[in-house]
């Protein structure tokens, strides 16, 4: 049996746990990670969606989600980002810097929240985007046009116009019209497309058809497929030999921003030192008092004894396995901590319910250095942190807050887990 040692040990690789990591190893630490799979982030839609609409009127959105956090707290102590409010604005800081120097900056909005355009022609709110994805004055755009590609199934130009004429505010005369456009024939996946689309031959082809169809002052907009490298330039050269504004769309998943991001937090990892094993789960852990004193993981025919200092839990709620449900009985999956759940019913007939459904809000509670507690708040696990999904009371796809409660609870984790509040978990 293979036997392993390390500083902090990371259970789960989506964007709380790469965050984790990468804080940690800033610190000083050595870091291991070690996941199962390769986590949601890469079938996400690659932005960071911090908060979405007003706490007093939730129809619409919010113009300033720092602000409405701050008085999310104030209303709501138990949400998780009560724990981060100290770090959220240097957790924010800290992504930044890291996309940026990777060659894919994400970019805010001067409105506090992007409105993005789907594929679906609906607007969705959002906090950071790629730059590639950030729509800059959609509602003074004079002219539009949305280009598919006859290869790429499940993209509809004439879907998404519709639709955006009623979902976003857009100038009265603007004019939005489609166009499709071929890359050679066949049927292509995203990820193919876009690794075609960073030919040369084959970019100078799709812009000379899509030249005529453009008016003065247009918009062009793409599926997100242009490029599959997240430092790639497929966007910034169609924009320059076309002379407008291209964007890409966000897509429902999986979508391949989402994997570029993905990529990007991987490579830092890497030139941070940090050892990343996939496809190992961890099958048991070893508990003392109230300390982990390793676990055992399996995974390439190999069994593995890990020990380490601290561990960050990052393996997510019900889609990623952290937690499971039985007949009446919801589980945490490693550690068998206590969960948070509701007295009522834990899910709503209507399935897309504006209220949500409860049982999104199943989760870890903790205390503010992310300890896991029980129902008397007491530390159950002094060594362990909880990030991301696995805490109680955000329900996610409502309050569009998933990845801004990943970030931050993963910042402040191995932020933590460095050495800077130690004291705090020993």
């Amino acid at each position: 049996m293979m036997q392993k040692k390390t500083d902090v040990l990371v259970i789960g690789a989506g964007l709380s746990g790469l965050m984790a990591a990468a804080q940690a190893a800033e610190q000083g630490k050595q870091v291991l990670v070690v996941a199962k799979g390769s986590g949601a982030l890469g079938l996400s839609s690659g932005c960071i969606d911090l908060w979405g609409y007003r706490l007093d009127q939730p129809e619409q959105v919010c113009d300033d989600p720092l602000q409405e956090i701050v008085r999310l707290v104030e209303v709501n102590p138990e949400h998780p980002y009560a724990r981060v409010q100290d770090v959220l604005t240097e957790s924010l800081a800290y992504f930044s810097d890291i996309c940026a120097a990777s060659g894919y900056p994400y970019v805010t909005s001067p409105g506090g929240n992007w409105l993005l355009p789907t594929a679906l022609g609906t607007v969705r709110p959002t906090y950071l985007a790629p730059v590639t994805m950030a729509v800059d004055s959609l509602g003074e755009a004079k002219s539009i046009l949305v280009v598919g590609f006859r290869e790429l199934k499940d993209f509809y130009p004439e879907v998404l116009a519709g639709n955006l004429k009623k979902n976003a505010e857009l100038a009265a005369d603007c004019r939005i019209n489609t166009l499709m456009v071929s890359v050679g024939g066949g049927d292509l996946n995203p990820n193919t497309l876009a690794h075609r689309l960073e030919r040369p031959a084959v970019l100078n082809e799709i812009i000379k058809q899509v030249k005529p169809a453009l008016f003065a002052g247009t918009l062009v907009f793409f599926p997100p497929v242009l490029g599959e490298r997240a430092d790639s330039t497929v966007a910034a050269d169609l924009a320059a030999d076309l002379g407008c504004p291209v964007y890409e769309v966000t897509n429902i998943p999986p979508a391949l921003p989402g994997q570029r991001l993905q990529q990007v937090l991987l490579r830092f990892l890497k030139h941070q030192g940090v050892e990343v094993i996939m496809g190992c789960t961890v099958t048991a852990a070893r508990v003392t008092g109230t300390a982990c004193t390793g676990v055992t993981a399996v995974g390439n025919g190999k069994t593995m004894q890990i020990t380490a200092g601290t561990v960050i839990l990052a393996t997510g709620s019900f889609l990623g396995g952290g937690l499971k449900a039985g007949m009446g009985l919801i589980k945490e999956s490693i550690f068998d901590l206590p969960v948070k759940t509701c007295a009522g019913e834990w899910s709503d007939r209507d399935f897309l319910a504006l209220s949500g459904q409860p049982f999104n809000k199943f989760g870890l509670t903790v205390n503010d250095n992310l300890q896991p507690v029980d129902d008397q708040g007491r530390v159950v696990l002094e060594n362990v942190l909880i990030t991301g999904a696995n805490l109680a009371g955000c329900n996610y796809p409502v309050e569009k807050c998933g990845n801004g409660v990943a970030l931050a609870t993963g910042y402040k984790a191995g932020k933590l887990a460095g050495g800077v509040s130690s004291a705090a978990i020993r």
